[in-house]
Order: C-alpha cells, then structure tokens, then sequence
C-alpha cells in the first residue's frame, strides 16, 4: 500500500513553509520534508549511507527543497525485511519522486548521495532536469587505492567516516553536531566496511563511465581540502561532456556550509541558468500523427484511457504509455481477450532522443470478432498495488466469410486465406474400426483451433463399414504459413498410422497502398507493388546537426514525393521520407544517421532490399 501522508508546518525563524510527510517503501516508513519556495524542486540527496542529511537542511534557502530520511535515520524506519543495497537507495529516490509527482526537478547529490544520483539519472527518468554533484563519490576502486595509500603513509589507522565525511574547515560543529550524533555506524559499515579500505558491499563499483551517457547539464562541486583531493574530482568533469566544474578553495566536504554564500550564489545561479534555457528552447511538434493515420496503423496514448472503439479484423493498433522501468516503474499488461486481440511482440520500451523518460509500447492485432477490454496497471517493482490504471475498450463486428473447406482431395496441398477467414478440413472416419483422425502438427502462432472437432455422420450410414466425415475448424490469428498435419488410426495403439493427412496453409497479408518501414525492419527484405507508397520512419537523436539521409542518392526504382522532414510522435522525433514506387525490380535502399557535410564517417545506417513488382 503506498501511503503519503502530509502536514503543514510553519517555520518562523526562517519565514519558510514546509511541508512534511511519509511514504511507505518495502514496508519501510520514510519521511520528507519540502521548504517551499521558488523554482524548480530540488531533491536532495545526502552523503552515507547511514548518516542523517540535517546538516543539509539550510541549503539553496531561496529554493524549493525536498529532503528525506533513509531506513534508520530520523524519523525514518527500519522494519521492511529488505537488505539494504545500492538498488534499495536508487528505488527509494525514485519513489519520493514518483509520489511527490514531480514533473520537472533538479537533484542534488552529496558524497555517496551523488553515486545515487548518478545512478538514477542513467535510468532517464522524466522530468530530471540537472544534477548537482558536491564531492561526488563515484569510482569505488579508485577511491579504495587512494585509503590504501593513505593508510601506509599513516602510523595511525584512519578512520574512514572522518576521513572522507567529517572533513572540514571553519566552525561548523553546531551544524553537524545533530547529524554526527544521528550517524548509524551499522548501517556505513555495511556498505564502506570498519576497516581502512573499503571492504563493505560498495567494494569495487565504479559508475563513473556512466557519465559519458549523461546529457542533461552537470554542475561539478568541489572543496580543495577535501578527501581524495581536487586531482581526482575533476577526472569526473572530464568524462562528461556537458558538466561544469567549480572548486571551493576555503572548503573541504561540506562547500555548502564552510563556504554558504558562495556555494548558493554558484549553484542558484547554475539552476536559473538551466531552467532559463529549458523556458526558451522550442517545445517540440507533436503534430506529426499523420503517418500512422495514412499507413492505417492507429497509435493509442495516454490521452485515450477509457475510450471504447470500433476496429475490424486485420488492423494493427499500438498502446503507447509514458513508463521510466529503469527507476522502477512500468506498465504491465493485466487483461485482454485473446479469441478477440493477439499480442504481437513482447512490450519494449521507446526513448525520446533529448528529454528523459520513454514510453512502453504494447503492439495488437484485431484476430476475430466480440468485444475486448485492454487493462494495464502501472506499478512499481517494489509494491503491485497499482498506482494508475489504463483501460480501452476493442469492439470487433462479426463479419459472415465463407468458410475455406479442405478435403482429403487436398492432401499434400497448399491453399490461401485471409485473417480470420474460417477453416474446416473434413477427413474421412470407417465406422466400427476404432479408428480416428488426431492432430499431429500444427503452427500454433499462425492457426488456431476454434472447436472441438466434430463428426458428420450422414442418415442411414451403417454401423459397420460406413464412412463419417470427422471436421476440424481453425482459423488465421496472424500472416504467415502453417503447416497442419493429421493422422489416422486407433488412439490406444502404439502402431505407425494407417494414413496421414497433410496441408500447407497461407495466412495472406492484404497488401496497403502504403508501407512503412521503421528501425526493425533494418536488413529486410520487402516486396512492394508498382505505384504503391512507402514512408521511411526512422528514429533520431537529439542534435539538429545530424540527421537520416540516402547514402548513395535517390535509387530510380525511387520517386521521392516530398523533402525529408522530422516528425514527433509522443516526443520521440523521426526522420521521414516518402517515397513511391515507379519501376519494378530489385533495388537496395541504404540510409546513413549523421552529419550530411561528413557522409563517409556515418554514426549508423539502414538497409532495406526492395522487391518490386
């Protein structure tokens, strides 16, 4: 059960409303507390694990703050079953986020709180605006050589938890006189180990790689007497393209209180930077729902929760949800009818090129007629309860088709139907022999039995020695060929069959006026008709510098209809190009993803071979 609870407090002393309240997570309870003010929300994240984030509390004053205890710190308990790891850290940020529902926010993250940040920000959740990275401990391995190092240049064995928290200059003892008394040895010895190395459960990570993958701004924060030293922070900066780098020469660990002023003059100043060039960057075109509509491909979103629609048999149709499962959240298929609707493929996940988050994209086709609901619940990993729902309701009219009969004329056979289109293979039994037909192969993604078999047994046929047909009914649920293979003879022996009984069966794919091809159709072969349009969908990164274009001009097969554009579909942006066929044969279509003024050093290409008649 999630529970958030909230209380409005008022603190005079600083004039600053805040806002307290809990959330439950792996049956821990944990508690927050929001300053409000204005901006952006910035989460922050404190060091530890184990230690108390009061010495935070005053940061970034002129900013909304959302601030949290972890298991066993303040007000924070402790009595979920789970171990505490890693993952635990990164699900309970998440968690917060998710529960405070906060659209757009910044994080802040402090020594071991920056690994947690950092981690989080490589799932691209939405919303996630900058990071602000004070101290940042992110490379494990490289941090355990330098204690060694410090351990065999000292007499004294060092202690760790002053060594790389309690590191500071100037008269900041009030301020962390509350957190140091708070700090769960327990807790920080399990993740960094009681010795003078690391030897707890955070030996030998290192996620500083991840850095390159992060595109959002970064701002760096560095002490210069801070342990291990300014050397070995700002190897960080360097991995990350898009980071800024400040160090605080009057600091060690603790910029944000040896040095106030000037770590919320840099910071503030940082943040209203990234908000200002978020506020005047165009918002995308999400217009572009034109080609789904002209390839007959209808695209459901979240927008559509609840509606019920009319949809005949054939048609493909996509749910398309915003969904963040790297921070543990995602949509799971609960209900749908499957006489009525087949999934296609597993649901995969779809990433914008610049903003985080994504969407999960769960891809029907309408197989027969009735009524279906489609039901997903959105939830985390860590609790089933749903915290959304999402519902459409499918309705299929029954269309009468004449039945395809197949006889035992019609063995060794192939034959061709369309989706849907009833099946019946009509074998022929001997009565009073024991004998009977069995199914002894059958392509089960392609047909469907709809029925149990049946006889047909005509008036007046003797008991003895007369012929009965024995009927089987099947019908297509997706395009491609099956093969049904039935045997005849007593179902009690084990002897080889008197006779079999063999077909190969088609499930055309009506052919569209217009095809389109997107990323997984890349190295495939298609066959088109003279005349019929094809539209190229392609998805695209972020920088307007780079972009899909015809490796080796446009093929003559190839009639280009219109110049490339990008479209925005659920903010995923995509190259696209239309094209008509105006010469049958074979011809090889190859495209290119990067800058147009390089064309021979790609980033990535397209292949599709065309076949046109």
């Amino acid at each position: 059960m999630h529970k958030v609870s909230l209380v409005l407090f008022l603190f005079m002393v600083v004039a600053v409303a805040a806002t307290t309240g809990s959330i439950e997570l792996y049956g821990n309870e944990i508690f927050f507390r929001i300053n409000e003010a204005e901006g952006l929300p910035i989460v922050v994240i404190g060091d530890g694990p184990g230690i108390s984030n009061r010495y935070l509390e005053d940061i970034l004053p002129a900013r909304k703050t959302v601030f949290y205890d972890s298991p066993g710190i303040g007000k924070s308990s402790n009595a979920g079953s789970l171990d505490l790891s890693v993952e635990y850290y990164i699900s309970e940020l998440s968690a917060i986020v998710h529960e405070l529902e906060l659209e757009r926010f910044h994080l802040v993250g402090h020594g071991f709180g920056s690994l947690v940040a950092v981690y989080y920000a490589l799932a691209r959740p939405a919303g996630l605006s900058s990071l602000v990275l004070v101290n940042p401990i992110l490379s494990i391995p490289q941090l355990d050589l330098l204690l060694e190092e410090h351990a065999l240049q000292n007499d004294t064995e060092p202690d760790k938890l002053k060594l790389l928290f309690l590191n500071y200059r100037g008269d900041i003892e009030a301020k962390l006189k509350t957190t140091v008394e708070d700090v769960c040895r327990d807790t920080y010895n399990q993740f960094w180990g009681d010795g003078p190395v690391v030897t707890g459960k955070l030996r030998g990570l290192d996620i500083s790689s991840g850095l390159s993958d992060l595109r959002m701004p970064i701002l760096i924060c560095t002490g210069l007497y801070n342990f291990p030293g300014v050397d070995k922070i700002i190897d960080y900066q360097k991995l990350s393209p898009t980071s800024e780098f400040v160090t605080f020469i009057n600091s060690a660990h603790f910029p944000m209180l040896e040095e106030s002023e000037g770590f919320n003059m840099i910071v503030g100043d940082f943040l209203r930077r990234v908000e200002a060039e978020h506020e005047n960057s165009p918002a995308p075109d999400s217009s572009g729902k034109a080609v789904d509509t002209l390839s007959g491909v209808v695209s459901l979103g979240e927008k559509d929760n609840g509606v019920d629609m009319d949809l005949e048999v054939g048609r493909d149709f996509s749910v398309s949800l915003p969904s963040s499962p790297g921070t543990g959240y995602s949509w799971k298929l609960e209900e749908f009818d499957g006489r009525v609707l087949r999934l296609l493929s597993d649901p995969f996940y779809e990433e914008p090129g610049t903003t985080g988050g994504g969407y999960q994209v769960f891809q029907f086709r309408v197989i027969g007629p009735g009524e279906a609901d489609i039901s997903l619940s959105y939830c985390s990993c860590w609790n089933d309860e749903p915290i959304r729902t999402y519902r459409v309701g499918i309705s299929v009219p029954l269309q009468e088709r004449e039945a395809l009969s197949i006889d035992e004329s019609g063995n060794g056979k192939s034959f061709s139907v369309d989706l849907a289109v009833p099946l019946e293979v009509s074998l022929n039994v001997t009565t009073g022999t024991g004998m009977s037909w069995r199914i002894t192969s059958t392509t089960s993604s392609i047909l469907r039995q709809t029925k149990e078999n049946e006889y047909s047994i005509p008036e007046n046929t003797p008991a003895v020695g007369g012929t009965v047909q024995q009927r089987y009914y099947f019908e297509g649920i997706n395009y491609g060929t099956a093969y049904i293979e039935f045997s005849y003879g007593r179902p009690w022996e084990e002897a080889p069959p008197e006779r079999t009984f063999g077909a190969t069966i088609t499930v055309a794919e009506p052919v569209h006026n217009i095809y389109v091809a997107r990323d997984s159709d890349h190295d495939r072969y298609i066959a088109l008709e003279l005349d019929q349009m094809l539209i190229l969908k392609l998805k695209s990164g972020s920088s307007s510098d780079e972009t899909w274009y015809l490796r080796e001009g446009l093929p003559r097969h190839l009639q280009l209809l219109v110049d490339p554009f990008i479209e925005y579909v659920e903010e995923v942006g995509y190259s696209i190009f239309y094209f008509k066929t105006v010469e049958r044969g074979e011809v090889v279509l190859e495209m290119s993803y990067g800058s147009p003024a390089s064309p021979d050093q790609p980033i990535d290409t397209y292949r599709i071979t065309l076949q046109i008649e």
